[in-house]
C-alpha cells in the first residue's frame, strides 16, 4: 500500500519528536542514564514528548534562530533555560558538565541541526565565540563514545554538509545580513528526519518527493510512504493526529544589544527596515 501527504515544518517537528521519543537509544537512556535535550525548536517538541510538559514552548528553545528573514539571536529573557536534563526519566538539577561527568554509556545528547544532506550528514550553525553547545559537548561525546541524536526536518536539506561547513566561519565574512557564523559537522550522529521517524513509529518506507509551498505551507515537504497495509494505515493515522500543529512565532533579538557582525548591529529600532518587524 502507498500513501502521500504533506507536512508543514511544525507538523514535521512534531512527527520527528515522536520518533525520537520512541527510539530504542532514547528509551534506554530514559531508564538507565541521562537524556540531555539542547536548544532548538524541534528539541522543544522532543522535550514536550519526553518530559510530558505541554507548558514548554518550542519557539523559546532558541539562542540562535533563523527568523524575520535573517539569522538572528533570541534575547535571553525570551528563552527557555536549556539544556533540559533528565536522569532516569526525571528532571535533574545537574548542570551539563555535571551530567556528562557522571558518565553513563547509555546517555544521549539531543542536538538539533541547521543542515542535513542526502548522505545523512548533519551540521549545526554556531555563532558563539566558544562554539556554544557544540563546544561544550563535542569533546565528551566523541572521546567517550556517546552519540548525538539529531532531529532535523527535510526542509533543511542541502546538497553537501561537508561543502557547507567549508564555506562558513564568522571572521571569513566581509558582509552578513544577520549574525556571522560557522558550522559544526556533527560526528557520531543518529539523524532523525521525517523518513526515520515514520520508520520508527510505523515501520514504513518513506521518501520526500517534493518540497516548498506558499503561505502557511512555506517550507513544507511532500512525503510518500509504502509498506504493508496495516503499517501504512498506522502511518496515516499518526500524520492525521498531528495535522493542524500550530506554526511557531519567531523572536528577533534587540539590534542595539547585539554582539554579532551584522549589517543591523547597533542600529536603532526606528531605523530598521519594516520587513524586520513583519
Amino acid at each position: 500500500m502507498k500513501a502521500a501527504f504533506s507536512l508543514i515544518p511544525a507538523e514535521s517537528r512534531r512527527l520527528i519528536a515522536k520518533g525520537v521519543a520512541a527510539m530504542d537509544e532514547v528509551q534506554a537512556a530514559m531508564k538507565k542514564a541521562y537524556v540531555i535535550i539542547n536548544g532548538g525548536t524541534t528539541n522543544g517538541y522532543v522535550a514536550q514528548e519526553l518530559a510530558g510538559r505541554s507548558d514548554l514552548e518550542p519557539q523559546k528553545f532558541t539562542a540562535g534562530t533563523s527568523s524575520h528573514r535573517l539569522l538572528c539571536v533570541t534575547d535571553a529573557d525570551k528563552r527557555t533555560p536549556f539544556p533540559i536534563i533528565l536522569y532516569k526519566g526525571k528532571k535533574s538539577s545537574k548542570t551539563l558538565p555535571e551530567a556528562l561527568k557522571d558518565f553513563h554509556l547509555e546517555t544521549v545528547v539531543i542536538k538539533g541541526a541547521n543542515a542535513v544532506d542526502s548522505k545523512g550528514n548533519a551540521a549545526v550553525i554556531a555563532a558563539g565565540f566558544d562554539g556554544g553547545t557544540m563546544g561544550a559537548t563535542l569533546g565528551t561525546v566523541v572521546s567517550q563514545g556517546l552519540k548525538y541524536i539529531v532531529p532535523v526536518g527535510l526542509e533543511k536539506m542541502v546538497p553537501s554538509v561537508e561543502e557547507a561547513t567549508a564555506w562558513t566561519g564568522a571572521k571569513t565574512f566581509d558582509y552578513t545580513l544577520g549574525a556571522d557564523f560557522g558550522m559544526f559537522r556533527l560526528p557520531n550522529a543518529l539523524v532523525v528526519t521525517e523518513i526515520e521517524a515514520l520508520k520508527i513509529l510505523a515501520g514504513v518506507e518513506a521518501r520526500c518527493v517534493a518540497a516548498g509551498g506558499i503561505g502557511e505551507s512555506a517550507g513544507s515537504v511532500v512525503m510518500v510512504v509504502r509498506g504493508e497495509e496495516a503499517k501504512v494505515r498506522k502511518a496515516v493515522s499518526i500524520v492525521e493526529s498531528i495535522k493542524g500543529e500550530p506554526t511557531l512565532p519567531g523572536f528577533k533579538g534587540t539590534c542595539e544589544k547585539c554582539l554579532y557582525q551584522c549589517k543591523f548591529a547597533g542600529t536603532r529600532a526606528e531605523d530598521l527596515p519594516a520587513w524586520l518587524n513583519d
